[in-house]
């Protein structure tokens, strides 16, 4: 490196390119802290989807996660949102990892619900999610709250749901920063995951968005979701229980009003800034260790 760095901690997202590791190592050599955060398993994601296809197959996930790994032993720290991603990278090595959950930036946290009649059950849900949806029968659920109950509606961002126009909407693309305003027009947000390597190592954001939009949440009792509850604003949900849930909580507006409380005054304690002390710590001891070389 030709030139001494004008910052002390050098922090890598998201996939990273081979040509990042010599810069990386050179940083370290300058004395400067590297942090690798990654959020996904990429050595988890499941045949036949986008990611799979992308990464070239289960050779090319299994090479991506070993780079991955190799980069996490060189820097001065691995930053997760999970327990389970960060056990992953331990197994491999990693001597220096730390879970910090992902979090809601402060304007996200200024919901502007408009009343609206009846009931809006909606779904975010990245393409990786479609097989969770399938799986999981959500479109044949909602079809059939959809005939029981003429006053509800259903919403979809990103993946499309299998049920008939009229009172179903999708919208393939909602920029993220628009996402948590988009999403006020929730009553109740739908989390399904299957019980997979890759969903055991996600985050519970999407929950945090929900929450944070004014609506509650259902959510399966599977990786980030675990331990989550009426506390938050939702309810955990069994396979099998989804279509009864969500029955129970369209009749009974005083439940569903409650926990919708629940977790507009839930969201305020995860904005970014409640988590800034964590980070601040995470640099800091990450900075040490690369000064003491």
């Amino acid at each position: 490196m030709s030139a001494v760095p004008a910052f002390d901690v050098f922090v890598i997202h998201h996939y990273f390119d081979e040509w990042l590791h010599v810069p990386a190592m050179r940083l370290r050599e300058a004395g400067v802290a590297v942090i690798w955060d990654k959020d996904d398993d990429i050595s988890a994601n499941r045949r036949g989807s986008v990611a799979f296809r992308s990464y070239g197959g289960r050779r090319g996930m299994r090479r991506a996660f070993a780079r991955s790994a190799e980069l996490a032993r060189a820097s001065s720290l691995m930053t997760t949102p999970s327990e389970h991603l960060a056990q992953r990278y331990r197994d491999e090595g990693v001597e220096f990892v730390e879970v910090i959950e992902n979090y809601l930036a402060p304007e996200q946290l200024k919901p502007q619900r408009q009343r609206h009649p009846g009931v809006v059950i909606g779904i975010t849900a990245a393409r990786e999610h479609q097989h969770d949806i399938a799986k999981l029968r959500i479109d044949k659920v909602l079809q059939r709250v959809l005939e029981a109950h003429d006053g509800v509606r259903v919403m979809s961002f990103g993946c499309a749901l299998d049920l008939p126009p009229g009172r179903y909407a999708n919208e393939s693309h909602v920029p993220i920063e628009q996402l948590v305003a988009r999403e006020q027009q929730f009553d109740i947000g739908l989390a399904p995951l299957v019980d997979s390597a890759f969903n055991r190592a996600r985050s519970n954001v999407k929950l945090k968005e929900y929450a944070a939009a004014g609506a509650m949440w259902l959510a399966s009792p599977i990786g980030p979701y675990v331990g989550m509850g009426e506390a938050q604003g939702g309810m955990l949900v069994d396979d099998h229980a989804w279509q009864q849930v969500l029955e129970e909580l369209i009749v009974d507006y005083r439940r569903r009003v409650e926990l919708m409380k629940r977790a507009r005054a839930w969201a305020p304690s995860q904005s970014i800034e409640h988590a800034a002390g964590s980070w601040e710590a995470a640099f800091v001891g990450a900075l040490r260790r690369a000064q003491m070389g």
